[in-house]
Protein backbone atom coordinates (compact mmCIF):
# COMPACT_ATOMS: atom_id res chain seq x y z
CA UNK A 1 0.00 0.00 0.00
CA UNK A 2 1.20 3.51 -0.73
CA UNK A 3 1.93 6.14 1.90
CA UNK A 4 0.57 9.54 2.78
CA UNK A 5 1.98 12.34 0.68
CA UNK A 6 0.99 15.75 -0.66
CA UNK A 7 -2.16 14.47 -2.40
CA UNK A 8 -3.20 11.50 -0.22
CA UNK A 9 -4.35 11.58 3.40
CA UNK A 10 -5.19 8.57 5.64
CA UNK A 11 -7.74 8.62 8.48
CA UNK A 12 -8.45 5.62 10.71
CA UNK A 13 -12.20 6.32 10.96
CA UNK A 14 -14.76 8.99 10.17
CA UNK A 15 -14.27 10.13 13.75
CA UNK A 16 -11.43 12.21 12.25
CA UNK A 17 -13.69 13.83 9.67
CA UNK A 18 -12.98 17.43 10.80
CA UNK A 19 -9.26 16.88 10.33
CA UNK A 20 -10.06 15.37 6.91
CA UNK A 21 -11.84 18.57 5.88
CA UNK A 22 -8.71 20.57 6.67
CA UNK A 23 -6.67 18.13 4.57
CA UNK A 24 -9.06 18.51 1.64
CA UNK A 25 -8.72 22.31 1.65
CA UNK A 26 -4.93 22.19 2.00
CA UNK A 27 -4.51 19.64 -0.82
CA UNK A 28 -6.83 21.59 -3.12
CA UNK A 29 -4.87 24.79 -2.46
CA UNK A 30 -1.58 23.05 -3.29
CA UNK A 31 -2.44 20.63 -6.08
CA UNK A 32 -6.10 21.02 -7.07
CA UNK A 33 -6.87 17.32 -6.57
CA UNK A 34 -6.37 14.52 -4.07
CA UNK A 35 -7.84 11.63 -2.07
CA UNK A 36 -8.90 11.04 1.53
CA UNK A 37 -8.99 7.44 2.80
CA UNK A 38 -11.12 6.63 5.85
CA UNK A 39 -10.04 3.26 7.23
CA UNK A 40 -6.27 3.40 6.80
CA UNK A 41 -3.59 3.79 9.44
CA UNK A 42 -0.59 6.09 8.93
CA UNK A 43 1.44 3.20 7.51
CA UNK A 44 -1.25 2.43 4.92
CA UNK A 45 -2.54 -0.75 6.54
CA UNK A 46 -6.35 -1.13 6.88
CA UNK A 47 -8.18 -0.22 10.09
CA UNK A 48 -11.60 -1.85 10.28
CA UNK A 49 -14.45 0.40 11.42
CA UNK A 50 -18.22 0.34 11.05
CA UNK A 51 -19.60 1.64 7.74
CA UNK A 52 -23.41 1.79 7.47
CA UNK A 53 -25.75 3.05 4.73
CA UNK A 54 -25.70 6.63 6.01
CA UNK A 55 -21.90 6.88 6.44
CA UNK A 56 -21.20 7.92 2.86
CA UNK A 57 -24.01 10.50 3.00
CA UNK A 58 -22.59 11.90 6.23
CA UNK A 59 -19.16 12.32 4.65
CA UNK A 60 -20.66 14.03 1.57
CA UNK A 61 -22.77 16.35 3.75
CA UNK A 62 -19.76 17.29 5.88
CA UNK A 63 -17.78 18.25 2.77
CA UNK A 64 -20.74 20.25 1.46
CA UNK A 65 -21.03 22.17 4.74
CA UNK A 66 -17.33 22.69 5.48
CA UNK A 67 -15.47 23.39 2.21
CA UNK A 68 -15.74 26.73 0.42
CA UNK A 69 -16.04 27.18 -2.50
CA UNK A 70 -18.17 24.06 -2.76
CA UNK A 71 -16.77 20.97 -4.44
CA UNK A 72 -18.50 17.83 -5.69
CA UNK A 73 -16.35 14.85 -4.69
CA UNK A 74 -16.73 11.17 -5.49
CA UNK A 75 -17.38 9.21 -2.27
CA UNK A 76 -17.25 5.43 -2.51
CA UNK A 77 -16.08 2.30 -0.73
CA UNK A 78 -13.22 0.01 -1.66
CA UNK A 79 -11.62 -3.06 -0.12
CA UNK A 80 -8.02 -3.24 1.09
CA UNK A 81 -6.94 -6.68 2.31
CA UNK A 82 -10.63 -7.63 2.55
CA UNK A 83 -11.33 -4.62 4.79
CA UNK A 84 -13.89 -2.07 3.59
CA UNK A 85 -12.70 1.56 3.55
CA UNK A 86 -14.09 4.87 2.28
CA UNK A 87 -12.30 6.74 -0.51
CA UNK A 88 -13.06 10.41 -1.21
CA UNK A 89 -11.77 11.53 -4.61
CA UNK A 90 -11.91 15.32 -4.99
CA UNK A 91 -10.70 18.09 -7.29
CA UNK A 92 -11.27 21.80 -7.86
CA UNK A 93 -9.89 24.81 -9.71
CA UNK A 94 -11.46 27.64 -7.68
CA UNK A 95 -8.76 28.07 -5.05
CA UNK A 96 -8.20 29.32 -2.45
CA UNK A 97 -10.36 26.78 -0.57
CA UNK A 98 -11.23 27.06 3.09
CA UNK A 99 -12.29 24.55 5.76
CA UNK A 100 -14.43 25.93 8.59
CA UNK A 101 -13.56 29.46 7.42
CA UNK A 102 -9.76 29.01 7.56
CA UNK A 103 -7.25 28.44 4.74
CA UNK A 104 -4.59 25.73 4.71
CA UNK A 105 -1.73 24.57 2.49
CA UNK A 106 -0.25 21.08 2.12
CA UNK A 107 3.41 20.64 3.06
CA UNK A 108 4.59 17.03 2.56
CA UNK A 109 1.93 15.02 4.43
CA UNK A 110 0.93 17.81 6.85
CA UNK A 111 -1.61 20.63 6.73
CA UNK A 112 -0.42 24.11 7.68
CA UNK A 113 -2.61 27.19 8.10
CA UNK A 114 -1.75 29.86 5.55
CA UNK A 115 -0.46 33.26 6.59
CA UNK A 116 -2.32 36.38 5.37
CA UNK A 117 0.49 37.16 2.90
CA UNK A 118 0.42 33.61 1.49
CA UNK A 119 -3.34 33.79 1.10
CA UNK A 120 -3.14 37.17 -0.62
CA UNK A 121 -0.47 35.91 -3.01
CA UNK A 122 -2.57 32.86 -3.89
CA UNK A 123 -5.68 34.94 -4.52
CA UNK A 124 -3.78 37.32 -6.81
CA UNK A 125 -2.23 34.41 -8.69
CA UNK A 126 -5.59 32.69 -9.09
CA UNK A 127 -7.22 35.86 -10.38
CA UNK A 128 -4.39 36.24 -12.90
CA UNK A 129 -4.68 32.60 -14.00
CA UNK A 130 -8.45 32.80 -14.46
CA UNK A 131 -8.71 36.13 -16.19
CA UNK A 132 -5.58 37.32 -17.94
CA UNK A 133 -4.62 34.92 -20.74
CA UNK A 134 -8.13 34.41 -22.12
CA UNK A 135 -9.31 38.00 -21.96
CA UNK A 136 -9.64 39.93 -25.21
CA UNK A 137 -6.71 42.26 -25.77
CA UNK A 138 -8.32 44.85 -28.02
CA UNK A 139 -6.08 43.83 -30.93
CA UNK A 140 -7.49 41.95 -33.92
CA UNK A 141 -6.21 39.39 -36.38
CA UNK A 142 -4.86 42.30 -38.43
CA UNK A 143 -2.35 42.97 -35.63
CA UNK A 144 -0.67 39.56 -35.99
CA UNK A 145 2.96 39.62 -37.13
CA UNK A 146 2.67 37.25 -40.08
CA UNK A 147 6.42 36.64 -40.20
CA UNK A 148 6.43 35.50 -36.56
CA UNK A 149 3.43 33.27 -37.23
CA UNK A 150 5.06 31.74 -40.32
CA UNK A 151 8.25 30.93 -38.38
CA UNK A 152 6.21 29.38 -35.57
CA UNK A 153 4.21 27.27 -38.02
CA UNK A 154 7.35 26.04 -39.80
CA UNK A 155 9.02 24.97 -36.55
CA UNK A 156 5.85 23.41 -35.08
CA UNK A 157 5.06 21.33 -38.18
CA UNK A 158 8.68 20.32 -38.75
CA UNK A 159 8.93 18.85 -35.25
CA UNK A 160 5.59 17.08 -35.66
CA UNK A 161 3.74 18.80 -32.82
CA UNK A 162 1.30 20.68 -35.05
CA UNK A 163 -0.56 19.21 -38.03
CA UNK A 164 -0.22 21.00 -41.35
CA UNK A 165 -3.10 23.42 -41.83
CA UNK A 166 -1.53 26.41 -43.56
CA UNK A 167 -0.59 29.81 -42.21
CA UNK A 168 -3.92 31.60 -42.49
CA UNK A 169 -3.78 33.76 -39.36
CA UNK A 170 -7.47 33.39 -38.52
CA UNK A 171 -7.50 29.60 -38.76
CA UNK A 172 -4.18 29.12 -36.99
CA UNK A 173 -4.91 31.50 -34.11
CA UNK A 174 -8.29 29.84 -33.54
CA UNK A 175 -6.59 26.44 -33.50
CA UNK A 176 -4.17 27.71 -30.86
CA UNK A 177 -7.01 29.10 -28.73
CA UNK A 178 -5.71 32.66 -29.06
CA UNK A 179 -8.83 34.32 -30.50
CA UNK A 180 -11.99 35.60 -28.81
CA UNK A 181 -14.24 36.23 -31.77
CA UNK A 182 -12.44 38.85 -33.82
CA UNK A 183 -10.02 39.84 -31.05
CA UNK A 184 -6.68 38.36 -30.02
CA UNK A 185 -6.54 37.12 -26.46
CA UNK A 186 -3.92 38.65 -24.19
CA UNK A 187 -1.81 35.51 -24.69
CA UNK A 188 -2.15 35.82 -28.47
CA UNK A 189 -1.09 39.45 -28.34
CA UNK A 190 2.05 38.73 -26.32
CA UNK A 191 3.03 35.84 -28.59
CA UNK A 192 2.28 37.20 -32.07
CA UNK A 193 1.47 40.92 -32.06
CA UNK A 194 3.31 43.21 -34.48
CA UNK A 195 2.75 46.17 -32.13
CA UNK A 196 5.72 45.50 -29.81
CA UNK A 197 3.80 44.54 -26.63
CA UNK A 198 6.81 43.67 -24.43
CA UNK A 199 9.94 45.61 -23.48
CA UNK A 200 13.37 44.03 -23.04
CA UNK A 201 16.27 45.94 -21.48
CA UNK A 202 19.81 44.58 -21.92
CA UNK A 203 23.15 45.84 -20.65
CA UNK A 204 26.81 44.89 -20.20
CA UNK A 205 28.62 46.22 -17.12
CA UNK A 206 32.36 46.61 -16.52
CA UNK A 207 32.24 45.17 -13.00
CA UNK A 208 29.93 43.14 -10.77
CA UNK A 209 27.89 46.29 -10.07
CA UNK A 210 25.81 48.63 -12.21
CA UNK A 211 28.25 51.52 -11.84
CA UNK A 212 29.77 51.53 -15.33
CA UNK A 213 28.07 50.07 -18.38
CA UNK A 214 29.84 49.08 -21.58
CA UNK A 215 26.72 48.62 -23.63
CA UNK A 216 23.00 49.19 -23.17
CA UNK A 217 20.09 48.31 -25.39
CA UNK A 218 16.31 48.53 -25.19
CA UNK A 219 14.10 46.63 -27.63
CA UNK A 220 10.40 45.95 -27.97
CA UNK A 221 8.60 43.05 -29.60
CA UNK A 222 6.49 39.95 -29.06
CA UNK A 223 7.63 36.90 -27.10
CA UNK A 224 9.15 35.06 -30.06
CA UNK A 225 11.07 38.14 -31.23
CA UNK A 226 12.45 38.94 -27.78
CA UNK A 227 13.51 35.35 -27.05
CA UNK A 228 15.76 35.59 -30.12
CA UNK A 229 16.96 39.11 -29.21
CA UNK A 230 17.86 38.14 -25.64
CA UNK A 231 19.62 34.92 -26.60
CA UNK A 232 21.63 36.60 -29.36
CA UNK A 233 22.67 39.46 -27.07
CA UNK A 234 24.02 37.11 -24.41
CA UNK A 235 25.84 34.92 -26.93
CA UNK A 236 27.44 38.01 -28.47
CA UNK A 237 28.70 39.26 -25.10
CA UNK A 238 30.00 36.13 -23.40
CA UNK A 239 33.53 34.79 -23.72
CA UNK A 240 34.49 31.85 -25.91
CA UNK A 241 37.56 29.63 -25.63
CA UNK A 242 39.00 27.82 -28.63
CA UNK A 243 41.24 24.83 -29.24
CA UNK A 244 42.41 22.85 -32.23
CA UNK A 245 40.58 19.56 -32.72
CA UNK A 246 42.35 16.22 -32.65
CA UNK A 247 42.71 16.26 -36.43
CA UNK A 248 44.92 19.34 -36.07
CA UNK A 249 42.87 21.27 -38.63
CA UNK A 250 39.56 22.41 -37.23
CA UNK A 251 39.07 24.87 -34.40
CA UNK A 252 36.56 24.05 -31.66
CA UNK A 253 34.99 26.99 -29.83
CA UNK A 254 33.37 26.57 -26.42
CA UNK A 255 31.24 29.21 -24.65
CA UNK A 256 31.84 29.96 -20.97
CA UNK A 257 28.17 29.14 -20.32
CA UNK A 258 26.32 26.41 -22.28
CA UNK A 259 24.23 28.02 -25.02
CA UNK A 260 21.36 25.56 -24.53
CA UNK A 261 21.19 26.53 -20.84
CA UNK A 262 21.09 30.22 -21.76
CA UNK A 263 18.29 29.74 -24.27
CA UNK A 264 16.34 27.55 -21.85
CA UNK A 265 16.57 30.23 -19.15
CA UNK A 266 15.47 32.95 -21.58
CA UNK A 267 12.48 30.90 -22.78
CA UNK A 268 11.46 30.14 -19.18
CA UNK A 269 11.70 33.84 -18.41
CA UNK A 270 9.18 34.77 -21.10
CA UNK A 271 6.96 31.71 -20.58
CA UNK A 272 6.42 32.24 -16.85
CA UNK A 273 6.40 36.04 -16.52
CA UNK A 274 3.41 38.12 -15.46
CA UNK A 275 2.04 40.35 -18.18
CA UNK A 276 -0.94 41.98 -16.50
CA UNK A 277 0.80 45.33 -15.94
CA UNK A 278 3.36 47.53 -17.64
CA UNK A 279 6.57 45.56 -17.07
CA UNK A 280 9.86 44.77 -18.73
CA UNK A 281 12.26 41.85 -18.93
CA UNK A 282 15.92 42.45 -18.23
CA UNK A 283 19.27 40.91 -19.20
CA UNK A 284 22.29 42.11 -17.19
CA UNK A 285 25.79 40.90 -18.06
CA UNK A 286 28.22 41.60 -15.22
CA UNK A 287 31.92 40.78 -14.95
CA UNK A 288 31.14 37.82 -12.65
CA UNK A 289 27.66 36.67 -13.68
CA UNK A 290 24.80 36.87 -16.17
CA UNK A 291 21.34 37.73 -14.82
CA UNK A 292 18.05 37.00 -16.59
CA UNK A 293 15.11 38.69 -14.87
CA UNK A 294 11.40 38.35 -15.57
CA UNK A 295 8.48 40.16 -13.93
CA UNK A 296 6.58 37.97 -11.51
CA UNK A 297 7.83 35.74 -8.70
CA UNK A 298 8.70 32.06 -9.19
CA UNK A 299 5.40 30.42 -10.05
CA UNK A 300 5.81 27.23 -8.01
CA UNK A 301 5.78 26.22 -4.36
CA UNK A 302 9.00 24.24 -4.73
CA UNK A 303 12.43 25.80 -5.05
CA UNK A 304 13.95 26.01 -8.55
CA UNK A 305 16.73 23.55 -7.66
CA UNK A 306 14.12 20.97 -6.60
CA UNK A 307 13.13 20.61 -10.26
CA UNK A 308 16.71 19.61 -11.07
CA UNK A 309 16.64 16.50 -8.88
CA UNK A 310 12.97 15.50 -8.63
CA UNK A 311 10.11 14.78 -11.02
CA UNK A 312 7.73 17.51 -9.94
CA UNK A 313 4.53 18.94 -11.34
CA UNK A 314 5.19 22.37 -12.83
CA UNK A 315 2.56 25.06 -12.27
CA UNK A 316 2.02 26.96 -15.52
CA UNK A 317 1.35 30.62 -14.85
CA UNK A 318 0.67 31.18 -18.57
CA UNK A 319 -0.75 27.90 -19.82
CA UNK A 320 -1.58 29.05 -23.36
CA UNK A 321 1.78 30.76 -23.84
CA UNK A 322 3.64 27.70 -22.54
CA UNK A 323 1.64 25.31 -24.73
CA UNK A 324 2.30 27.44 -27.82
CA UNK A 325 6.04 27.47 -27.08
CA UNK A 326 5.85 23.71 -26.59
CA UNK A 327 4.28 23.20 -30.03
CA UNK A 328 7.26 24.76 -31.81
CA UNK A 329 9.67 22.90 -29.49
CA UNK A 330 10.93 26.03 -27.73
CA UNK A 331 9.68 24.18 -24.66
CA UNK A 332 10.76 20.52 -24.78
CA UNK A 333 8.73 19.06 -21.91
CA UNK A 334 6.78 20.88 -19.22
CA UNK A 335 8.76 21.07 -15.99
CA UNK A 336 12.04 19.92 -17.59
CA UNK A 337 13.62 23.33 -18.30
CA UNK A 338 15.24 23.87 -14.91
CA UNK A 339 16.60 20.33 -14.83
CA UNK A 340 18.20 20.90 -18.23
CA UNK A 341 19.73 24.19 -17.07
CA UNK A 342 21.21 22.73 -13.87
CA UNK A 343 22.51 19.61 -15.63
CA UNK A 344 24.22 21.49 -18.45
CA UNK A 345 25.79 24.01 -16.07
CA UNK A 346 26.95 21.35 -13.62
CA UNK A 347 28.73 19.55 -16.46
CA UNK A 348 30.41 22.84 -17.48
CA UNK A 349 31.30 23.86 -13.90
CA UNK A 350 28.99 26.88 -14.05
CA UNK A 351 27.16 27.81 -10.86
CA UNK A 352 23.43 28.55 -11.15
CA UNK A 353 21.70 30.72 -8.55
CA UNK A 354 18.46 32.67 -8.33
CA UNK A 355 16.76 35.60 -6.61
CA UNK A 356 13.03 35.28 -5.96
CA UNK A 357 11.04 38.30 -4.82
CA UNK A 358 7.37 39.20 -4.75
CA UNK A 359 7.60 41.16 -8.01
CA UNK A 360 10.24 39.38 -10.10
CA UNK A 361 12.39 36.28 -10.50
CA UNK A 362 16.05 36.28 -11.56
CA UNK A 363 18.21 33.33 -12.57
CA UNK A 364 21.96 33.89 -12.65
CA UNK A 365 24.89 32.08 -14.28
CA UNK A 366 28.36 32.50 -12.77
CA UNK A 367 31.36 33.46 -14.91
CA UNK A 368 35.05 34.01 -14.14
CA UNK A 369 35.54 37.60 -13.04
CA UNK A 370 38.67 38.94 -14.69
CA UNK A 371 38.59 41.99 -12.43
CA UNK A 372 39.22 40.02 -9.24
CA UNK A 373 42.56 38.85 -7.88
CA UNK A 374 42.76 35.12 -7.27
CA UNK A 375 44.06 33.54 -4.05
CA UNK A 376 47.62 33.26 -5.38
CA UNK A 377 47.79 37.01 -5.99
CA UNK A 378 47.11 36.65 -9.71
CA UNK A 379 44.33 37.97 -11.88
CA UNK A 380 43.18 34.88 -13.77
CA UNK A 381 46.50 33.30 -12.78
CA UNK A 382 48.51 35.86 -14.76
CA UNK A 383 49.34 39.05 -12.90
CA UNK A 384 49.70 40.71 -9.51
CA UNK A 385 47.37 43.53 -8.49
CA UNK A 386 43.82 44.60 -9.30
CA UNK A 387 42.23 46.62 -12.08
CA UNK A 388 40.04 49.70 -11.96
CA UNK A 389 36.55 50.13 -13.38
CA UNK A 390 38.01 52.08 -16.31
CA UNK A 391 40.56 49.35 -17.02
CA UNK A 392 37.81 46.74 -16.91
CA UNK A 393 35.73 48.83 -19.28
CA UNK A 394 38.65 49.11 -21.72
CA UNK A 395 39.23 45.36 -21.57
CA UNK A 396 35.64 44.69 -22.61
CA UNK A 397 35.89 47.26 -25.42
CA UNK A 398 39.07 45.67 -26.76
CA UNK A 399 37.53 42.19 -26.66
CA UNK A 400 34.80 43.42 -29.00
CA UNK A 401 36.96 45.54 -31.30
CA UNK A 402 40.67 44.77 -31.55
CA UNK A 403 41.23 47.59 -34.09
CA UNK A 404 39.69 50.43 -32.06
CA UNK A 405 41.77 53.58 -31.55
CA UNK A 406 42.54 55.52 -28.37
CA UNK A 407 40.40 58.53 -29.43
CA UNK A 408 37.46 56.19 -30.15
CA UNK A 409 37.85 54.58 -26.72
CA UNK A 410 38.00 58.01 -25.12
CA UNK A 411 34.70 58.93 -26.74
CA UNK A 412 33.01 55.71 -25.58
CA UNK A 413 34.33 56.02 -22.01
CA UNK A 414 33.73 59.79 -21.81
CA UNK A 415 37.39 60.29 -20.80
CA UNK A 416 40.34 62.18 -22.27
CA UNK A 417 42.76 60.40 -24.61
CA UNK A 418 45.51 60.95 -22.04
CA UNK A 419 43.47 59.13 -19.35
CA UNK A 420 42.79 56.25 -21.74
CA UNK A 421 46.49 56.03 -22.63
CA UNK A 422 47.42 55.80 -18.93
CA UNK A 423 44.88 53.01 -18.42
CA UNK A 424 46.20 51.13 -21.45
CA UNK A 425 49.75 51.45 -20.12
CA UNK A 426 48.58 49.99 -16.81
CA UNK A 427 46.90 47.05 -18.56
CA UNK A 428 50.07 46.41 -20.55
CA UNK A 429 52.17 46.43 -17.39
CA UNK A 430 49.80 43.88 -15.87
CA UNK A 431 50.19 41.77 -19.03
CA UNK A 432 46.45 41.78 -19.71
CA UNK A 433 46.82 43.27 -23.20
CA UNK A 434 49.49 43.70 -25.81
CA UNK A 435 49.84 45.62 -29.05
CA UNK A 436 50.38 43.40 -32.09
CA UNK A 437 52.08 45.21 -34.96
CA UNK A 438 52.79 48.91 -35.27
CA UNK A 439 50.95 51.66 -33.39
CA UNK A 440 49.43 52.81 -36.66
CA UNK A 441 48.54 49.56 -38.43
CA UNK A 442 48.52 47.03 -35.57
CA UNK A 443 45.73 45.66 -33.37
CA UNK A 444 45.08 44.86 -29.71
CA UNK A 445 45.24 41.41 -28.20
CA UNK A 446 43.49 40.70 -24.90
CA UNK A 447 45.14 37.85 -23.02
Amino acid sequence: MFREDETNEFKKTTGEINEAMISISSILNKHGHGKIFFGLKNDGSPNKFTIVDSTLRDVSRKIFESIRPQIYPEVKTEFVDNVEIIVVNFKGKDKPYSAFGKYYIRVADEDREMSPSELRKMMIAQEYEENWENKSSGETINDVNQSTLNNFYKNATNCGRLPEMGTDANILMQKLGLLNGEYLTNAGKMLFSKNHPITLKMAVFATEHKNTFLDISRVEGNIFELINEATSYIIKNIRWSSRISDDGIHRIETPEIPIDAIREAVINSFAHARYDSSVQHEIDIYSNRISIMNPGSFANDFRPEDFATRDLHSFLRNELISKTLYLCKDVETFGSGLRKIYTLCRDSDVKVSYINSENDFTIEFSRTDRNIMSEDGMINGMINGTISDLEGEILEILRKDEDITVPEMAEICKKSSRTISRAIAALKSKKLIERVGSNKAGSWKVK
